[in-house]
C-alpha cells in the first residue's frame, strides 16, 4: 500500500483496480471497504470522492467516501455482491469540481491574506458544487471582497502552476499556512503551493494549474464582527450562474427597457420604489383607520376601501395591520382588469362566506377562503368602481340582515 493517497501525486487518475475488503451495515448505510488508498475522504473541510465499482460488467455506485474509525469507506449507493477484485471509477466530474473549488480557496484566502495579514482561515467547506470559508480576525466590505474575486480572476488567466510536495512536519516553517494543530497531529506533511502567492498545508485535491479553474465567482457575502463569511463557484457552475443572472436581466430588457449597465442603477430604483410602497401601505393603514369608509351597523364595525395599484399580497399586509376590532368586517378591493377582494371578519357570527360568497357569484365572480376570510377576484371588469360600490353594498345587506 502506498505511503500517502495517490490522488496526492495524480489526481486526475481516475480508474483503479481495486480489492474490496469487506462490506459492512452502519449508520443506516452500506459501506465497502477497500485495500488500495485511491479515494478522497471527507475531511479537512472538503467532501468525498463520488464514483462506481465495476464487478463483471456491472456498475455499482457509491454517492461519498467516508472515514470509519479512521479508515476509508465507499458509502454505497449499490451495493456489490461479493468481495475481492473490482474496478473503481472516480466520478471525475465531481472530484474536477472539486479541485477547481479548493484551489480556488487557496486563491481567494491567499489574496485576502497578502493585504490583511491578520485574518486567520475558519471553517471552510468545499465539494462539487460550491465552496464556502470563514475569514475571522476581521470584518471585510463587499468592496474588498469583489476587489479580491478580480485578483483571484487576474491569477487564474495566468496559468500558474500548482505544486505539491510531501516534508517532515518539523521541516514547516513560516512561509507555509497552517492550520491549528495540523503540524502536532502529523509526522508527514502534504504542501500545495500556487506559484508565490500561497502555499498551504493541506490533504485535499487540487487542480494542476490555475488556467483549469476558468472563472471563480462570489455568490454570497455576509460580514458580522471581525469575520466575514464568503460563498463562491469557479468552473462551469461559475459560468452557468453567471449566464443565468445575465440572461434573466436580458429578458427583462424587453418588458422594462433598459441598458444592461444601467442595472445597477435599476436595481436602486426597484429599492427607493418598494421603499415608497411600503411607506404608502402605513398610510393607507391610517386613512383607513382615521378615513370616513368605516360605518357602524348596530354592534358591528363595517370597514371597507377601495384601493388602486394594490395586489392580493398587499392588501392581506395591510389587513393584518389593522386594528383589531371586536365584531367587525372588513372589505378591500383592488381595482383592475382582473380585480380582486379580501373579506377579514372579527367575532362574527357567521363565516365570513356568509357575507360575501353569494354577492361575488351574482357579479360574476369566484372565490373562496376560511371561517375568518375570504378573497378572491373577477375577470374582465369593465367599471371596476361600479364593481366595488355594487359589491359593497351586497356585503352591506348581508351584515345588516343577521
Amino acid at each position: 500500500m502506498r505511503e500517502h493517497p495517490y490522488y496526492w501525486d495524480d489526481p486526475l487518475k481516475e480508474r483503479f483496480d481495486i480489492t474490496i475488503d469487506s462490506i459492512i451495515e452502519a449508520n443506516g448505510y452500506t459501506y465497502v471497504k477497500i485495500l488500495e488508498n485511491v479515494v478522497k475522504p471527507s475531511g479537512g473541510g472538503q467532501a468525498g470522492d463520488r464514483g462506481r465499482i465495476e464487478i463483471d460488467g456491472t456498475a455499482y455506485e457509491f454517492m461519498d467516501t467516508v472515514l470509519l474509525d479512521n479508515v476509508p469507506m465507499l458509502q454505497m449507493k449499490d451495493t456489490p455482491p461479493i468481495r475481492g477484485n473490482a474496478v473503481l471509477a472516480i466520478d471525475m466530474v465531481w472530484r474536477g469540481a472539486m479541485m477547481s473549488n479548493h484551489t480556488s480557496e487557496h486563491l481567494f484566502v491567499g489574496t485576502v491574506k497578502k493585504k490583511h495579514p491578520d485574518i486567520e482561515l475558519g471553517r471552510i467547506w468545499i465539494d462539487g458544487n460550491r465552496g464556502a470559508v470563514e475569514l475571522e480576525g476581521r470584518s471585510l466590505t463587499i468592496e474588498e471582497v469583489l476587489e479580491a474575486e478580480s485578483q483571484v480572476q487576474k491569477h487564474i488567466e495566468q496559468a500558474i502552476p500548482v505544486k505539491t510536495e510531501v516534508t517532515s512536519a518539523r521541516d514547516i516553517d513560516e512561509s507555509v499556512r497552517t492550520r491549528e494543530g495540523v503540524t502536532s497531529k502529523h509526522d508527514i506533511i502534504r504542501i500545495v503551493r500556487v506559484g508565490d502567492l500561497d502555499s498551504s498545508a493541506c490533504a485535499g485535491i487540487h487542480v494542476t494549474n490555475t488556467r483549469e479553474i476558468c472563472v471563480f465567482k462570489v455568490v454570497d457575502f455576509k460580514s458580522r464582527d471581525k469575520d466575514t463569511h464568503i460563498e463562491f463557484l469557479s468552473g462551469s457552475r461559475a459560468v452557468e450562474s453567471l449566464c443565468c443572472v445575465y440572461n434573466a436581466a436580458l429578458l427583462r430588457k424587453y418588458s422594462y427597457p433598459f441598458e444592461l449597465e444601467q442595472l445597477g442603477a435599476v436595481l436602486d430604483k426597484a429599492k427607493s420604489l418598494q421603499t415608497a410602497h411600503e411607506e404608502s401601505l402605513q398610510k393607507i393603514i391610517q386613512l383607513m383607520t382615521d378615513g370616513p369608509h368605516k360605518e357602524q351597523m348596530g354592534s358591528i364595525r363595517f370597514w371597507y376601501e377601495y384601493l388602486p395599484g394594490m395586489d392580493a399580497g398587499s392588501m392581506r399586509s395591510v389587513m393584518k395591520q389593522l386594528p383589531e376590532i371586536e365584531r367587525s368586517t372588513t372589505l378591500l378591493f383592488a381595482p383592475g382588469p382582473k380585480s380582486s377582494f379580501i373579506l377579514w371578519t372579527k367575532s362574527m357570527p357567521k363565516d365570513a362566506s356568509y357575507y360575501i360568497q353569494e354577492p361575488v357569484l351574482e357579479l360574476g365572480g369566484h372565490g373562496g377562503g376560511s371561517k375568518e376570510s375570504f378573497t378572491g377576484g373577477f375577470a374582465d371588469v369593465k367599471n371596476a368602481l361600479d364593481l366595488y360600490q355594487q359589491l359593497v353594498e351586497k356585503v352591506r345587506k348581508r351584515i345588516s340582515g343577521i
